[in-house]
């Protein structure tokens, strides 16, 4: 923690070590007499400053006070104060360093700026309430809607713009609302413009607050008065025709004549409903905005936004790039899934023989995009061999020392990648405990500030980061070690202060003939079918449906269910299938393993594929499915992978 000793006339005297780092200035600039709080403090903070000097000479101390502090490079830092006076003539200071709340502040503050501007920019009043219905916030639609003041509308004061005779079923509504359920209701609601109460839809989903264990409701309104408009001319309409059949039967033609006014009153009618039904599913969609906003995918989405200005700017050819980028976003998702299943020991590793000089070319625009453009990225890749490995966590280890890298170049630098093939022999084997001999090796090499040896011998020690609170957790190097040890290598740092940092990875070359272990994948070609029929079970109406083209375009016969009871009826239709391929998480009582041994009770010629996201024991399952003689294809998947363990699955012999 930062400490300055410091005269009554703002001159500092003394400071420790972790001010001068924070600082910028040297012992000698301090002992000179050249710092004080007056130089260090920007203007604007000059006032503030002064009051609590005069707190101090006052007092003896001062209420802790925020605020900026210049470094010697011209930057600024955030700091919380809190001074004593020790005698007439000094006083001493504790700071503690809060930039990184206060940029967090400022970035919470942007968030809710854009989220307030995307809620205003919708076309229905959006508004959050608690548990009992008071509101505590309203969208500015409310008040153009109304006439309501936004400070009318919190509490139950929104209830006096709704018509008196809906209020006490509204309240009744909420008060049966379940924790996790949706909420919502009709009511009639004042409409300022028009001077009249018009039928709205309020639609609602809990939201909790774990901090203060209570629920509140986000939730919009919808006008649906064209609706229920419709509804009550369909419901006269089927009145009055009802009425004309019981009383005008002894005049047939004339009956006849107004059933086919009233038919076509009431096809209209079913029209305007049917639209109505539409505007409501939009009214719908729009309140569960602010419940799936969280679920937005940044990289991807910055992809394709890249992909349409590109388009619409004729550049047509560079559009596969980044739909590429977008792919290879979803890729780097499922194997970083992959990984942190494996750290959790829920996902067993899967090495396989790959080319590191490969991966490199792969990622070097990732990296580029990464370092940004003030760091020039080089390779220079020499090496063709192969070491086997889990290529996922090579991937990781290599961005993790890019971005060492990169914060070790504030200012910029170069950045080079590098592979060659490296003899070791047996002294500088032995320093690095492996056996003399060949390795490829990797070099990442920065021309950043470098370490000192203190700093280089602990780099590799796990939560040991030279990094302020908040920038690093310790664990990015030490995780680049983990992966070079379980990968049958080594790792090494030289560096310098001032001289940048190389970082060594020494890998054992692959055994000719290595392939993946591990459970088997799927052929990537796609292979057709021979007339088969399939039973897809999949309670993820987008992947069901997507599989299920993806198969029949493949020639198979599909038929498809969303659970385990459907399914089953199914079954009962069908009588005869060749394939059951079934997620093993599904909705309900039937899991797909259960679904899998009834289906077999009744038809035991049966094959089964099994696909699933992410299974508990993940391990124990596939030893349990591949002896019962089912397949296991996990997602996501590609049509090639899909294809050919479907094939896999059919062809294999017995059950």
């Amino acid at each position: 923690m930062p400490v300055i000793y410091f005269d009554m006339s703002g001159r500092f005297v003394d400071a420790n070590g972790a001010f001068l780092r924070q600082s910028q200035y040297s012992r000698a600039e301090l002992e000179d007499g050249e710092l004080s709080w007056q130089r260090l403090t920007p203007p604007e903070w000059v006032e503030p400053s002064e009051r609590a000097f005069a707190e101090l000479k006052r007092r003896g101390a001062t209420t802790p006070y925020q605020k900026e502090y210049i470094r010697k490079d011209g930057t600024r830092w955030w700091a919380l104060f809190a001074a004593k006076r020790l005698s007439e003539h000094l006083a001493f200071e504790f700071i503690i360093d809060i930039t990184a709340r206060k940029r967090a502040e400022e970035a919470l503050a942007q968030s809710e700026q854009r989220l307030r501007s995307l809620i205003d920019a919708l076309p229905s009043p959006v508004w959050r309430a608690n548990a009992a219905g008071h509101w505590r916030w309203a969208s500015c639609q409310w008040p153009e809607l109304t006439g309501q003041t936004c400070e009318d509308c919190v509490g139950l004061g929104w209830l006096d713009s709704l018509c008196d005779e809906d209020r006490r079923a509204v309240l009744a509504a909420w008060q049966q609302a379940g924790r996790n359920e949706v909420l919502q209701f009709e009511c009639r609601v004042r409409d300022a413009r028009a001077q009249e109460y018009r039928w709205m839809q309020a639609k609602a989903v809990p939201m909790a607050d774990e901090e203060a264990g209570r629920i509140e409701w986000v939730g919009t309104f919808t006008d649906v008065e064209e609706q229920c408009r419709a509804r009550q001319a369909l419901a006269q309409s089927h009145a009055e025709l009802e009425a004309l059949v019981e009383t005008r039967t002894h005049a047939l033609q004339q009956t006849v004549d107004r059933l086919n006014r009233e038919t076509r009153e009431r096809k209209q009618a079913e029209a305007q409903l049917l639209q109505s039904e539409k505007l409501r599913a939009v009214g719908q969609l729009t309140g569960g905005i602010a419940h799936d906003f969280n679920n937005l995918l940044a990289g991807i989405n910055a992809s394709l936004e890249l992909m349409q200005l590109r388009l619409n700017q004729g550049k047509a050819e560079e559009a596969d790039r980044y739909c590429s980028l977008a792919l290879s976003s979803v890729n780097r998702a499922a194997a970083l899934t992959k990984r942190l299943l494996t750290f959790s020991r829920q996902q067993p590793l899967e090495p396989k023989r790959v080319e590191p000089s490969q991966i490199i070319a792969e990622l070097e625009e990732l990296v580029r995009r990464t370092v940004g453009p003030k760091i020039r990225v080089e390779t220079r890749l020499k090496a063709a061999n192969a070491v086997h490995c889990e290529p996922s966590q090579l991937e990781n280890a290599l961005l993790n020392l890019a971005i060492n890298a990169r914060d070790a170049m504030p200012s910029g630098g170069c950045l080079t990648l590098a592979t060659d093939v490296c003899e070791l022999p047996a002294e500088q084997a032995t320093e690095l405990l492996l056996d003399p001999g060949r390795y490829l090796c990797i070099e990442v090499t920065d021309s950043g500030v470098g370490m000192s040896e203190e700093v280089r011998a602990r780099a590799f020690d796990p939560f040991f980061t030279t990094k302020s609170i908040g920038e690093g957790t310790g664990l990015g190097l030490s995780m680049v070690y983990g992966f070079t040890q379980q990968s049958g290598g080594q790792a090494q740092i030289n560096s310098a202060p001032g001289r940048g940092t190389t970082v060594r990875l020494f890998l054992p070359f692959a055994a000719a003939g290595t392939l993946k272990t591990g459970p088997a994948e799927a052929q990537p070609s796609a292979q057709r079918a021979q007339g088969e029929r399939i039973l897809l079970v999949e309670d993820e109406a987008v992947i069901r449906e997507v599989v299920s083209e993806q198969l029949a375009d493949l020639g198979y016969r599909v038929s498809t269910a969303f659970d385990g009871q459907s399914a089953l009826q199914e079954v009962e239709r069908l009588g005869e299938f060749d394939l059951l391929i079934s997620d093993i998480g599904l909705p309900g009582a039937w899991s797909g393993n259960r679904l899998a041994e009834e289906i077999r009770t009744r038809m035991p010629a049966v094959k089964v594929l099994f696909m699933t996201g992410f299974a508990p024991n993940e391990s124990a399952l596939i030893e349990a499915s591949q002896a019962g003689g089912a397949k296991l294809l996990k997602k996501p998947f590609t049509l090639g992978q899909l294809s050919g363990c479907v094939r896999q699955t059919l062809d294999q012999t017995g059950r």
